[in-house]
Formats: structure tokens, sequence, C-alpha cells
């Protein structure tokens, strides 16, 4: 019989034994919703003025956005984690940045041709599957709109790239 694994308690027996610094900032990865700080303090087990010192911190650095005061409240900051994957992306070579973008526009190519519809958003499951199979369609959906914000990231990079080599190449 294969081991089972239990994700959760694995990643909870994991942040126990993480410095509170490390806790309170693996919390703040998670928090796609607001969440005040004594909810933060209690999933990062700690006290709430040890997690507001923390997401004080890291709003200050960009990883947190302050949502409110009375509560103090915070949620992730998706544009922090959109600079980074773009930064990311920028330490690769022109190469490897083609490399995926030929990848990813297949697969786009891939589900236009199998949806018969240009955009992801434009597909009805209903359509194109039986009852009992429309989960995979919207796999598919989700799949599909994860390439085209990929698609996009690369060609903000390419973009990013050219337009920073032009300007170097400019006389001054």
């Amino acid at each position: 019989m294969a081991p089972t694994f239990d994700v959760a308690a694995e990643f909870e027996a994991e942040l126990a034994d993480a410095p509170t610094d490390e806790r309170v900032y693996r919390v703040a990865l998670q928090l796609y919703e607001p969440d005040r700080i004594a909810d933060i303090a209690d999933r990062a087990e700690c006290t709430p003025d040890t997690a507001r010192r923390h997401c004080r911190r890291l709003a200050d650095i960009g990883v947190l956005e302050a949502v409110s005061e009375q509560p103090e409240t915070y949620r992730r900051n998706e544009s922090y984690f959109e600079w980074r994957k773009r930064e990311r992306l920028a330490e690769l070579s022109t190469a490897e940045l083609r490399e995926r973008l030929a990848e990813l526009t297949d697969r786009d190519a891939a589900f236009r041709e199998t949806y018969g519809v240009s955009d992801p958003e434009a597909v009805d499951a209903l359509k194109h599957a039986e009852y009992d199979a429309v989960e995979e369609v919207w796999l598919d959906v989700s799949e599909w709109q994860t390439v085209r914000r990929r698609i996009e990231r690369l060609e903000a990079v390419r973009q990013r790239r050219t337009s920073d080599s032009a300007s170097r190449s400019e006389p001054a």
C-alpha cells in the first residue's frame, strides 16, 4: 500500500518549527482575502503585537497591503507577487524566453482548436461535455487562463528587454 501524505498536517508541523517572522510570512502568503491581525496571529501561533509588527514590516516592503486600520487588516499584495514572477522570468536567457513562449502559444492554440473559440472566457462547458464531464472542461478552462497569464508575463518581459536594449543603444 502506498503511503499517504497529509499536506496540511505537514505544512502545520513545518510552520510550528519555524521562527515567528517566518510563520507570519508564510501565513501572509496565504492572505488572498483581507484578514485581521488577531486571526493572522492565531494562524502564525504568536501574539497579536508580534503579528502586527511583522505584518507592518511586510506591508512596508510590499508583500502585504493594509486594508483597514480598525480592525487592522491585511491581504497579499498581488502586484508585488506579479512583479516577483516577472523579475524571475527576466533572469532567463532570450532563448529560454522564446522556448517557453513557443510552448505556451502552442498550448493556447490547442485549446482554441479544441473549443473552437479564441478566448477561455467564451467556453460553454455544457456545449463541450456531458454533465458528468463538465469538470474536465472547467479544468481545461482554468489551465487555459493560466497559459494566457503566463504568455502575458513572458511578453511583458520580452518587451521590457527590447525597450531596455533600445534605450541603451540610443545616443545620449
